[in-house]
């Protein structure tokens, strides 16, 4: 009886916090200097859009012609890998953001994105970008959203809920 009790409270709280997920975030780029101190670059960025039923990030990089999205943004399923620890959605198919054409760097042909779940004390990576945030004296954001290319990540960005 006990455990369906908490089974039910479980339930009840979990769709609040999915929907507390969903939203608007604005993510700079982290980026690391020649000593390996962090800094932000607002200058590149990613518009996110997590919705109930789909994401849309807008990718703003130096090394494209245009803004970027990806046209398929799916729930990662936990394989026990690193990248399904640290990230619960997984993007794919680099595009334009507009449809058109459009030209990156040669390194980020085949790219793949991830976003992390709500960052909490819970997440696995939870020190490591707080350390980040003390050092760049900003708050812990809210999610990180990565870009791999060539199974390495070549661009971190932390996200920040956008006030309405």
């Amino acid at each position: 009886m006990r455990l369906r009790v908490i089974l039910l409270a479980c339930a009840l709280v979990l769709p609040a916090t999915a929907s507390y997920a969903a939203g608007q975030y604005k993510c700079p780029l982290i980026v690391t200097d020649d000593v390996n101190n962090p800094k932000q670059d607002t200058g590149q960025y990613v518009d996110l859009t997590i919705g109930d039923t789909a994401v849309r990030p807008v990718i703003h990089l130096t090394d494209a012609s245009k803004d970027l999205t990806f046209k398929t943004c799916k729930a990662l399923n936990k394989d026990g890998s690193n990248f399904s620890a640290w990230f619960e959605t997984e993007c794919r198919d680099l595009a334009a953001a507009d449809g058109s054409s459009y030209t990156v760097d040669v390194y980020l042909a085949g790219a793949y994105g991830g976003i992390s779940p709500v960052i909490d004390r819970q997440y696995s990576m939870y020190e490591a970008i707080a350390g980040v945030s003390k050092k760049l004296g900003i708050e812990v954001p809210a999610r990180t959203f990565a870009i791999y290319a060539d199974r390495k990540p070549v661009y971190e960005f932390f996200c920040y809920a956008e006030k309405p």
